[in-house]
């Protein structure tokens, strides 16, 4: 649009424009010099010195303008085919200052090239600024100094910019070749990127803690260079594969080799960092250079998903640590893989968890494996903090054995038989699952139907169908997603359907070539038991898969208007999105990061992600992910197909309810405003910061380690935590992000788990044995001092802010 290539960028929820970011977009096919200056790439492409010959010493020589023998007679001339230029895009936009990015992807990379750039546009800078009827200054700028000229344009002339709300997906470059599909491209990488996020985070948080404790109470920390290096390098790691063809899975196939050794050894060096962090808060000046803590989460290869490593439990007890990197105290039900069905596990204060479900683990589908057992069992650790469980093999113990049922199907169970499998054949109705809080309906295929919410006198029922199929892919490649519309529906003959029920949960389990698909309901009263928790393992491997488009959808009663839906930005906040039915599939394809919400007056849906993937609405109620794909076209920088998919997990929480007061609904999506209930948040917060498990080889006297006070509002979290550290790996106090998130009026909760009051923070006087010397409120990313903090000073931050200071501790 003519004169809005720049813009102010709203946010949704600032009303007012106060956080308003002024934007600007060239209006052209790409950024390179051959675009920058015009729509006329031929005269734009002789400012390419770097690989073109430079303007000749003689003013009056001709200059050679494209291959086809065009040229201009000398420079003035072709000066004023380029001022023609500048006037040409200058008209999309409302200001008189004009940027010209003159450069490209590697460019500048030898002297000669900038020299070569240097020398002659500035003989055709001087020349455009001594002739006055060209009416144009020109002159090298940064894109700082030109955003100053905006400014200064803007006071002048009392013309302020217009202001757009959005994100600006999805996005094309030509006809119908819109971007959707790296979305979800490589979704392995994708989700080895999110684990890799949440084992930094708890690192960050035990590493600031751990390191300061030993100075202050005045022992040795050891090999705390090695650990502070470990964790410069894993968060150099992470900030990496944030590169736009790595988070993207859009990189050649070497390069993805590259990333995902990397992404495989900074997971294993943070495992270690949390593992030497724990052993020297737990043992101060005794602990040695021995590693006795190891992860319970491994990948054995970088092309392998996480497994999860067998505990060993002995009857004088073997020790299991919990570690929450949150700013709540977090009660959750674990699940470990124990080699003996009869145990007991006592907490952190040494009391016995009165209940252990057992599950049967599986050597495959229809074998029940020996020697191997699923214990679940609930945990409830303290906000930051670290808890010792123990786990004791003992024949006084009761477990509480799962009932195994098999639809359709025989399983083999080893002997001696705990679990006695019982055969059950379909019934056209399916089968429902009951529980405290739900009551979960299921076809004869196992997939889900339908939740009914229980309340005080009545029952709430939404209907929520779980369906798979492919598309076939047409022109996708890496970046693109494209299909002629084939649709290929699985599940369609009946499966083997497996339901292991037990004291705290009942998951329902199905097969398929290209897919193992997981729901698990929780028995409980607390928030675990509202929703639904859906794994899937995608499996597509084979040289037939390719070309295919896999996607899981949910079809539900919500009757959302104008097809209208939400997802998340960069778990930041919901944006509105709306199908246009008159625009093809793949451009109506948007990325969730965290969740993706339908709702209608009276309902809302809420599913949560725990990894990147595309989402699209393509009829009333319906929300369809694109869980993984095999593209086999080329193209958009990527000159080769991706065939090199892993086994997938995706993770997926289902959520319903219900609105408190009616809000009307505009026709414009554009001025739709959403935010996620405070239960809402807290359920993403299992997803995305779930508690790490690791196992010890010794025995340690502490169980439990907190470094808060107290917990904070659960609107209040720490986005960031972190150790500065210098080249030379010393520690220089830690940097922390706090950020204030805002949930919805609209829904409340009968007993929320934790205080929502308006959060007024000491930075001094938030964590346990622990001295803060001084702190400052910093920029975002700390680089710049705001102001000084008093022991006195209260931290106020306004809802959807980030505010991040530096603490300097005694």
């Amino acid at each position: 649009h003519r004169h809005v290539m720049t813009f102010n960028w709203r946010q949704p929820w600032d009303l007012s424009g106060k956080n308003d970011i002024l934007c600007h977009v060239e209006p052209y096919t790409l950024y390179n010099i051959e675009y920058s200056c015009g729509p006329d790439q031929e005269v734009c492409a002789v400012m390419d010195f770097g690989r073109r010959a430079g303007l000749p010493d003689d003013k009056n020589q001709a200059i050679p303008i494209g291959d086809g023998g065009r040229q201009a007679k000398n420079l003035h001339e072709y000066a004023s085919m380029v001022a023609d230029q500048y006037r040409k895009k200058a008209a999309h936009y409302q200001h008189d200052v004009l940027l010209m990015p003159h450069g490209d992807d590697f460019r500048y990379i030898m002297d000669h090239e900038f020299q070569s750039n240097y020398v002659n546009m500035k003989k055709l800078m001087d020349h455009i600024n001594s002739r006055k009827e060209l009416n144009i200054q020109m002159r090298f700028g940064t894109v700082g100094e030109y955003f100053d000229e905006v400014h200064k344009s803007i006071a002048k002339y009392g013309q302020p910019d217009k202001s757009l709300t959005g994100d600006f997906f999805t996005y094309t470059d030509r006809d119908d070749e819109y971007w959707s599909g790296y979305y979800t491209s490589r979704p392995f990488d994708k989700r080895m990127i999110r684990y890799l996020l949440e084992v930094l985070k708890t690192a960050e948080m035990l590493t600031s803690f751990a390191v300061y404790r030993a100075e202050q109470q005045g022992y040795p920390y050891k090999n705390v260079q090695a650990v502070l290096k470990n964790l410069q390098d894993a968060r150099r790691t992470h900030g990496l594969v944030q590169h736009h063809d790595a988070i993207t899975g859009t990189s050649a196939h070497p390069t993805v080799v590259d990333f995902e050794n990397r992404i495989t050894a900074a997971i294993t060096q943070l495992q270690g960092v949390i593992s030497r962090d724990i052993e020297s808060l737990l043992l101060k000046e005794t602990a040695n250079t021995n590693i006795n803590i190891a992860p319970i989460h491994f990948q054995s290869k970088p092309t392998d998903p996480l497994e999860k490593r067998t505990v060993a439990v002995s009857e004088s007890g073997t020790q299991v640590i919990f570690t929450n990197s949150y700013t709540q105290k977090r009660k959750d039900y674990v699940s470990l893989i124990v080699n003996s069905p009869t145990i007991k596990v006592f907490d952190q204060h040494d009391k016995e968890v009165l209940g252990v479900q057992i599950n049967p683990c599986w050597y495959n589908q229809k074998t029940i494996a020996k020697g191997m057992f699923e214990a679940i069992f609930p945990v409830e650790i303290q906000a930051m903090s670290f808890a010792i469980f123990v786990l004791k093999r003992s024949k006084n113990s009761s477990p509480h054995y799962s009932g195994v049922k098999v639809i359709n199907g025989k399983v083999i169970s080893p002997l001696p038989d705990i679990f006695k499998p019982e055969e059950a054949n379909p019934t056209q109705e399916g089968f429902t699952v009951n529980t405290r809080q739900l009551d979960v309906t299921f076809s004869k295929k196992g997939l889900l139907k339908s939740v009914c919410r229980k309340g005080k006198n009545e029952k709430l029922c939404t209907d929520i169908k779980v369906g798979w199929h492919w598309y076939k892919g047409v022109n996708s490649n890496a970046y693109c997603f494209g299909t002629d519309g084939t649709k290929t529906r699985l599940f369609v003959e009946d499966v083997m359907v497996r339901v292991v029920s037990g004291l705290y949960s009942t998951t329902v389990i199905i097969n398929h070539a290209l897919l193992q698909h997981t729901t698990t309901i929780y028995n409980t009263n607390d928030i675990h038991g509202k929703y639904v928790y859906i794994e899937n393992v995608a499996t597509l491997l084979l040289a037939e898969d390719r070309d295919k488009e896999l996607f899981m959808e949910l079809q539900t009663s919500v009757q959302n208007p104008n097809m209208q839906y939400y997802t998340d930005s960069n778990s930041f906040q919901l944006i509105s999105r709306q199908t246009r039915k008159n625009y093809p599939m793949p451009a109506n394809i948007f990325p969730v990061t965290s969740m993706a919400v339908l709702e209608d007056p009276e309902t809302r849906l809420m599913v949560h992600v725990a990894q990147p993937l595309g989402v699209g609405s393509f009829r009333s109620g319906s929300l369809e992910f694109l869980i993984d794909r095999v593209p086999t076209s080329s193209g958009k920088g990527l000159e080769e197909p991706v065939t090199d998919n892993k086994p997938t997990v995706s993770k997926f929480i289902i959520q319903v309810e219900s609105f408190n007061k009616e809000e009307p609904l505009t026709k414009d999506h554009r001025l739709r405003l959403a935010h996620p209930s405070m239960e809402s948040f807290l359920i993403n917060d299992f997803l995305q910061h779930p508690l790490l498990p690791f196992v010890a080889s010794r025995k340690y006297e502490t169980k439990e380690l907190s470094f808060l006070k107290s917990d904070f509002p659960c609107n209040l979290v720490i986005a960031n935590l972190k150790t500065f550290i210098s080249e030379q790996q010393n520690s220089l106090g830690t940097g922390l992000t706090l950020h204030q998130r805002e949930p919805s009026c609209r829904v409340s909760s009968a007993n929320p788990p934790c205080s929502s009051a308006v959060s007024r923070l000491k930075l001094y006087d938030i964590f346990t044995d622990l001295t803060v010397k001084n702190a400052q409120r910093m920029s975002l990313t700390y680089l710049h001092e705001k102001e000084a903090l008093t022991p006195n000073s209260e931290v106020n931050i306004n809802s959807m802010e980030l505010e991040s200071f530096k603490i300097q501790w005694s």
